[in-house]
């Protein structure tokens, strides 16, 4: 008997598939365009300049014959918005129009507390809003900043009351828990009792990717120094300050249409940058650029332009920021503003042309260290030098290489023996254990045999399903030698045991494999290779051959046993079978 949980699970993903139409939801993130059955853009996985990035709106799934990335709409979300699959769930069923309360009764108390954060975090910002209003002074300071009516609006600004527990009683009123209210962070539950965090301030509202509220920013009304001018939310369940980069979600469509990101200080650096139309810009959180925001951001683009101000503290941010970058094999170009200007003030006093021209003058990391350091020549190539080890992608490594030979004036082969000198600094990985270096190392391993036929039999099984009963009998697992393959096929068997139904064959298939065996099927059902009018011919002489391969090996067992054993029956009825199977398919071959 099938569990109960597990069907209405599975009901309710063919629900959200029912309405939800991949084409659309990748277009949000993706430039696609029309490419005979299927959809054709530049991968959001993966930097490339041809596209060979498929979608199929047939059969409902994706595949990137670049980096090998595929998958139905839940695949595209966990990869492309860092998810996990209860995540995606509730993210698109909400924009299914499904109720959460279907997904609730099987969800973890995590998952369920994380829903309850962001609704309490939505209703903060309301009142928030509501706040700001009415409070004369910090209406003025946004005014005085240079943001319009729709700036504010856009961004959802607000402000913060004085008083110690206005925003705690608000939250009471609307039925939260004070667990609930603690584990946002926005109020201080101390021994002297609880107070709201934020006081004061004008409020900056922290979204995620999908545009729900996950944190603030504040900055202080107060003019006494004592108090710090910017606070952040503290960490919480739905919340890591050093993987959020402020701006972000209004930036992602920009940042893919226009390939690079554009990284400022603070936050009215990067509002007063969309405020003048250069949408493709977010800012780290108060805080230096991290390896989580250098991996999130690669996600959208493997470009970046770093904008720092023109002083020794911007100096040394741009610094750090390019060990990150390098670290993720990202493309990135500098800019350093003059002395005592930042993004917000150079916008307002000389204008988005102007600010433009200044962009367009943004110089490469090894330019960028070479003029940093003046004449100190071997300093810079030294320290330009200790950013390559790091760097995953070879390409990248020996074009930095080059050119620092030829900004400092040094000789290349000596700078290519000074690099081999040099060991990678250790990063500090976004998520956990894994890193840059280590994903490095993993595309770089041998990659697995391929058996043409085997593929072949594959393609023609997922482009044709009534082909796969036909297909699953008679191939016979033990004698396939591509591993990868062979997990699939067993799994499609084991399928049409339970139920012959070709319907939906690689959607159901997909709900079963990993993610190296939905790459292999979103492969072969995005793109078939099928000459209907040789298919059967085709199925014929790929099963042989899969057969033939099986019987060599067994052959070769066989001669091992002979040699022990003296006794040959089994060598010669094996020699006997590969010859008639040869002679079938030479006599096919023929025809």
């Amino acid at each position: 008997m099938k569990n109960t949980g597990a069907m209405k699970s599975d009901a309710l993903i063919d629900d959200i598939k029912a309405r939800l139409d991949i084409v659309d939801l990748v277009s949000e993130h993706v430039d696609l365009k029309r490419a005979g059955q299927n959809y054709k853009g530049l991968c959001p996985f993966h930097t490339e300049k041809t596209p060979s990035f498929m979608v199929s709106p047939s059969k409902q799934i994706f595949h990137c014959f670049g980096c090998s990335k595929g998958g139905d709409i839940f695949a595209f979300v966990m990869d492309y918005e860092n998810m996990t699959f209860q995540e995606a769930l509730s993210h698109l069923a909400g924009k299914a129009g499904i109720s959460l309360e279907r997904i609730k009764g099987g969800s973890s108390a995590a998952a369920a507390l994380k829903e309850v954060l962001y609704a309490l975090n939505r209703e903060a910002m309301l009142f928030f809003q509501r706040l700001l209003a009415s409070s004369g002074q910090a209406r003025a300071y946004l005014e005085e900043r240079g943001l319009s009516s729709g700036t504010v609006e856009h961004f959802a600004l607000g402000c913060s009351a004085g008083d110690r527990d206005a925003l705690l009683s608000h939250l009471k009123k609307k039925g939260f828990s004070p667990e609930q209210i603690k584990a946002s962070g926005l109020v201080h539950f101390g021994e002297r009792g609880a107070h709201d965090f934020f006081r004061e301030r004008v409020m900056f509202p922290i979204s995620d990717l999908q545009g729900k509220v996950i944190a603030f920013g504040g900055r202080t009304l107060s003019s006494s120094k004592s108090v710090p001018k910017y606070l952040n939310s503290p960490d919480s369940p739905i919340f890591r300050k050093g993987d959020t980069c402020y701006a972000l979600h209004h930036a992602k469509q920009a940042i893919v249409q226009k390939n690079y990101t554009i990284i400022v200080e603070g936050y009215l650096d990067a509002i007063t940058c969309h405020q003048h139309g250069f949408l493709n810009t977010v800012a780290p959180l108060g805080t230096a650029l991290t390896a989580g925001h250098v991996h999130r951001l690669k996600r959208l683009s493997s470009n970046v332009l770093l904008l720092f101000d023109g002083d020794t503290a911007g100096a040394a941010a741009a610094k750090r920021s390019l060990e990150l970058i390098f670290a993720e094999a990202m493309t990135a170009k500098v800019l350093m503003l003059p002395t005592g200007e930042d993004p917000d003030t150079f916008l307002r006093t000389y204008g988005p042309e102007r600010f433009k021209f200044a962009l367009s003058k943004a110089v490469s990391p090894v330019e960028f260290l070479m003029k940093l350091y003046g004449k100190k020549k071997i300093e810079a190539a030294k320290y330009a030098l200790s950013l390559i080890p790091a760097c995953p992608d070879a390409l990248l490594r020996d074009e930095t290489l080059r050119e620092i030979a030829s900004w400092s004036g040094l000789n290349e082969h000596a700078v290519r023996e000074e690099l081999k000198k040099i060991k990678p600094k250790p990063l500090a990985s976004p998520y956990g254990a894994r890193s840059s270096a280590g994903d490095a190392r993993q595309e770089l391993q041998p990659k697995r045999e391929r058996r043409d036929e085997e593929e072949i039999l594959l393609n023609i099984a997922l482009s044709l399903p009534e082909k796969a009963p036909s297909i699953v009998r008679r191939l016979n697992p033990d004698t396939m030698e591509d591993t990868l393959a062979r997990r699939v096929f067993e799994k499609m068997r084991t399928l049409m045991s339970d139920d012959e139904s070709t319907s939906s064959l690689t959607e159901r298939l997909l709900a079963l494999c990993g993610n190296e065996e939905r790459a292999l099927i979103t492969k072969h059902a995005v793109a078939p290779h099928i000459d209907q009018q040789y298919v059967d011919r085709n199925i014929e002489d790929c099963l042989d051959k899969v057969l033939l391969r099986g019987i060599e090996g067994q052959i070769k067992a066989a001669e091992r046993d002979a040699r022990e054993t003296g006794d040959t029956k089994q060598l010669h009825a094996l020699i006997t079978e590969k010859r008639k199977l040869l002679q079938k398919i030479a006599d096919t071959a023929q025809r």
